[in-house]
């Protein structure tokens, strides 16, 4: 099997991937980025389950996205994802979703009859990049890609955004601290929390007020240290009002036993009216 230098999929908003108001959502968002990149690597031999048969896995180390709209339910949007040449121990891989052709729909009623779209010009709803390194399973440490790991994996040289992701301060007093522990269901291929778990924690302690008014506009993540099933984690809290009614909000989890830390993220909110249209009823 070839395969494509970028791995692109049709992708209908579904009804299980909403936020309140029927936009998709930023978990949805993420969770689609992440089946794109195992569907591409997995057409390659490359995925989890096949590193694992060697020895080794995929671990993902930081990522920066923004987004300019957040499509509704039924619209149809066209997302790819491609891997960027690998720096020393690092693998880049970048991703874009915009509408599809006739894929921004006017109503409910037009999009469950599949008929009167918007007119729209393949308008661009996000863009990300993302770093990442494959472990050894037997020490845990980086090994370096070559071609016995990557094979014929082609690589672009396109950027959807910079691969040059922004430091993020860590603060001196948090807002909020919320003690958590990961159950059984948190625990992905590695046997560690699945890496969008964390995003929906620290996410999910965003003040409602801001929630409900507000949508992200630019997300960072650095995964630190993997946490595993029955650690005690404390999720931590910063939200300051910037202008134009926009927040920043810094968010950090720690271990409770020894306050190592697991992930630190940015996120910046931005009013929803600048970011998504209403669900039309008719």
């Amino acid at each position: 099997m070839n395969t494509p230098v970028k791995y692109t999929a049709t992708y209908t908003v579904p009804s299980s991937r909403l936020d309140p108001k029927c936009r998709f959502s930023l978990d949805g968002v993420l969770s689609l980025t992440q089946d794109l990149a195992a569907s591409h690597y997995g057409s390659g031999g490359l995925s989890i389950p096949h590193l694992q048969r060697k020895g080794l896995t995929w671990v993902i180390t930081k990522q920066h996205f923004e987004f300019s709209e957040y499509p509704l339910w039924l619209d149809t949007i066209e997302a790819a994802t491609w891997a960027k040449p690998v720096k020393g121990p690092f693998c880049y891989r970048d991703f874009t979703m915009r509408y599809a052709p006739q894929g921004k729909k006017a109503s409910l009623g037009a999009a469950l009859a599949q008929e009167h779209s918007i007119p729209d010009q393949h308008t661009p709803l996000c863009a990300g990049t993302s770093c990442w390194m494959v472990l050894s399973l037997a020490d845990n440490h980086p090994v370096k890609p070559d071609t016995s790991i990557f094979g014929t994996l082609p690589f672009c040289d396109d950027n959807a955004l910079p691969s040059v992701f922004p430091r993020i301060p860590l603060c001196d007093t948090w807002d909020s601290e919320l003690y958590m522990e990961p159950t059984g269901s948190d625990i992905d291929m590695n046997q560690h929390v699945n890496n969008l778990n964390y995003v929906h924690w620290v996410v999910s302690g965003v003040p409602v007020s801001v929630m409900q008014t507000s949508l992200v506009k630019t997300l960072d993540t650095y995964f630190i240290s993997s946490a595993k099933y029955g650690e005690k984690l404390i999720c931590r809290l910063r939200c300051l009002e910037q202008e134009s009614g926009m927040y920043e909000c810094i968010h950090s989890i720690i271990r409770a036993a020894d306050k190592s830390e697991v992930f630190r993220a940015r996120t910046v909110w931005a009013p929803e009216a600048a970011l998504s249209r209403e669900l039309r009823i008719d």
